[in-house]
């Protein structure tokens, strides 16, 4: 029967307080680092925010309004449908996430393998990347740590100039002209013409060709093989440079990159319970395992989540490593920003209609097909639930019609301790990756086109192309995104103008159930549009080459042999900004007569000739000129290991913040 009344239910407040000081205390219990907490209070606390959602969703289904026409059945069934669904991927993440594993101490004790020594070669797929880009690429892959390895470019776009630098820098080359499925096929085609040549390789570490391996990645992963069940050890991926909306929004150094909370939190999740799967790039792969399976998937487009669905049938398993062992370029541009997602979209939904999907034929796991079936489910409701909710003041002011029966009592009984634990819980087991506001920008910045693809998927999923993600972009003035924007502006002029009829004690929806709501939630939507519309206006980009903070010492040699030491603050590929050490009056250490010099580094290893851009105050902005030999070793440091863009701690109040700072400028 529908709830009918609070007065037996006790006050309106308990069931939120009792959520809050519950969570808040599972989550001070003492910390195990290798878990994010200690393992019961993770399933604890997974289990009451479990039960709160259930606790909603039993009551939601009986507060459904009645419909006075065919459109505001239409409407009020379809969002409640949508946000079940919502709910159940909500399910699904808590399931995930009451465990988590971390490998390190594993691969630690599997530092002197055998496997060590075993042959790899290092497959790297180029299509439409620039010179710049590929050549970090694959200096990094000629400085991995490994006694046996050989460097494959696989070129799937027949230029001359990649085969020119592929042998110049000393790797060997494969040319595919107007083949089938893209980056899976390319990397097939490689595969087998490499077995044909030389001694054939026991493993392969795949590259997009804008990542940058870390010396150390084969010797922290290939002892995982010693377990003769493993077919592909993942690593995450991190990158150098920020991405669109962390720049757009000036919070590149509060804020990380999106792909942070899926890398960080839920693979290792997934990983515990036996369902990480492939990500494609800075991934190690058993060739064996491969050639079982035919190769890399080519049923969709994204090759990689499939491929570790398809080794499972034959035995092999996917396993992750969380460690930084790569660095790659992160989208540049908002429109390279929602190509991406909505390829990655466009394969999850692609997925569906294959052997591999939740209702599949394919000999898999549970926990694998359920697995699948958030990573569906993301892609098909969580966008749309976002937008739906975008839309509902608009809707209830121009028509009057609500997607819920409730009071502001039953709000707060109800609703709120579900949506609090939630928070909560994401918030202190993904370290605050997740929390509200923030993680709705970057997903609706992208929405539209996302509902787009996941109707692709749904209904025509075969026959479409594989957009690759255009990298090495450049911006110089500020671009206004009006394909992304407007949507979003009519979404609020409708909401604002529909709260401004309806402010009037004429209207005949003033007093009634669900209008106090629909005030607070009009005005929080328009504060999200607005942010979500300065996410969308893109900020020239200064520099070409990303720098690395470092403050680490060097020494300034000049063309008259005197010598300045110097600390370098901040350090790329182009140049680097450099200061006098402490106490030092930098007048008499800057020789700027002199407009050229080296770099010296590492007790005189590695000297970078410059020439000085500037000098202000008491540092030095240089720019490198570089040969070819000091690029490839300057490269090799920067992306080695160790240089990285990490922001070490997220704090909640610094980002809700800068948000509001962003908001007012």
């Amino acid at each position: 029967m529908p709830y009918d009344g609070l007065d037996t239910w006790g006050p309106t407040w308990g069931p939120a307080l009792a959520t809050l000081g519950a969570i808040l205390c599972l989550a001070w219990l003492p910390d195990k680092p290798a878990t994010g907490g200690a393992r019961w209070a993770r399933v604890a606390a997974a289990c009451l925010t479990a039960g709160l959602t259930f606790r909603y969703v039993i009551w939601r289904v009986q507060a459904v309004p009645e419909a006075r026409s065919f459109l505001q059945y239409t409407w009020v069934v379809a969002f409640l449908s949508v946000e079940m669904l919502n709910a159940l991927n909500g399910l699904l993440n808590l399931l995930f996430m009451s465990r988590t594993l971390d490998r390190s101490s594993e691969a630690d004790a599997k530092m002197h393998s055998p496997l060590h020594t075993a042959p790899t070669d290092v497959l790297i797929a180029t299509y439409n990347e620039p010179r710049d880009v590929l050549e970090r690429t694959i200096i990094g892959a000629m400085d991995i740590d490994h006694p046996d390895l050989r460097v494959w470019v696989l070129d799937d776009g027949a230029r001359d100039w990649v085969r020119d630098l592929a042998e110049a820098l000393g790797t060997f080359y494969i040319r595919r002209v107007k083949g089938k499925h893209a980056k899976a096929g390319n990397v097939n085609n490689g595969l087998r013409q490499l077995l044909t040549v030389g001694r054939p390789p026991e493993f392969i570490l795949l590259l997009d060709a804008d990542f940058i391996a870390s010396r150390q990645i084969l010797r922290r992963t290939l002892g995982f093989f010693e377990a003769e069940d493993v077919g592909i050890v993942q690593t995450p991926q991190h990158f150098f440079n920020p991405d669109p909306v962390q720049i757009n929004l000036a919070c590149s150094n509060i804020w990380p990159d999106e792909q942070r909370f899926f890398f960080n939190v839920m693979l290792p999740c997934m990983d515990a319970w036996g369902a990480a799967f492939c990500c494609g790039t800075s991934a190690v792969l058993r060739v064996e395992a491969l050639q079982d399976i035919g190769g890399m998937a080519t049923e969709t487009v994204t090759e990689d989540m499939l491929t570790s669905f398809k080794m499972e049938e034959f035995g092999w398993r996917t396993i992750f490593l969380n460690e930084r062992l790569s660095l790659g370029l992160a989208p540049e541009g908002l429109g390279e920003y929602v190509t991406q997602r909505s390829r990655w979209c466009l394969g999850a939904v692609q997925q569906l209609h294959t052997r591999w999907s939740w209702f599949g034929r394919g000999r898999l796991r549970t926990i694998t097909r359920l697995a699948c079936l958030s990573g569906s489910l993301y892609w098909i409701v969580s966008f749309l639930f976002r937008l739906m909710m975008l839309a509902g003041p608009a809707v209830y002011w121009w028509t009057g019609t609500s997607v819920i029966v409730a009071t502001n009592a039953d709000i707060l009984y109800w609703l709120v301790p579900a949506v609090l634990s939630s928070i909560l819980f994401m918030s202190v087991y993904s370290r605050n990756l997740i929390i509200p506001v923030m993680s709705d920008i970057t997903q609706l910045v992208s929405a539209v086109a996302v509902i787009g693809n996941v109707a692709t998927g749904l209904f025509r999923p075969r026959g479409q192309s594989f957009k690759v993600t255009p990298k090495g972009v450049s911006r110089d003035h500020i671009v206004l995104q009006w394909g992304l924007i407007w949507p979003f502006l009519i979404i609020a002029a409708a909401t604002l103008s529909g709260l401004a009829i309806n402010v009037s004690a004429s209207s005949s929806l003033v007093g009634g159930s669900g209008y106090g709501v629909n005030v607070f939630w009009s005005l929080f939507n328009v504060v999200l549009v607005s942010l979500v519309c300065l996410a969308c206006i893109e900020l020239p980009r200064r520099r070409t080459d990303e720098r690395f903070l470092s403050n680490e010492p060097g020494v300034v040699i000049w063309p008259n042999e005197a010598v300045t030491e110097c600390v370098v603050r901040d350090i790329s590929s182009g140049g680097a900004r450099l200061s006098a050490p402490a106490g030092a009056d930098p007048a008499n250490l800057w020789d700027t007569v002199h407009a050229v010099g080296h770099l010296s580094l590492d007790e005189g290893r590695l000297k970078v000739p410059f020439h000085l851009l500037r000098c202000q105050e008491n540092e030095l902005i240089v720019q490198f000129d570089t040969t070819l030999q000091v690029r490839r070793a300057l490269i090799g440091r920067l992306f080695g290991g160790d240089y990285a863009r990490e922001l070490e701690r997220v704090t909640m109040h610094r980002v809700l913040g800068m948000l509001v700072n962003r908001l007012l400028r």
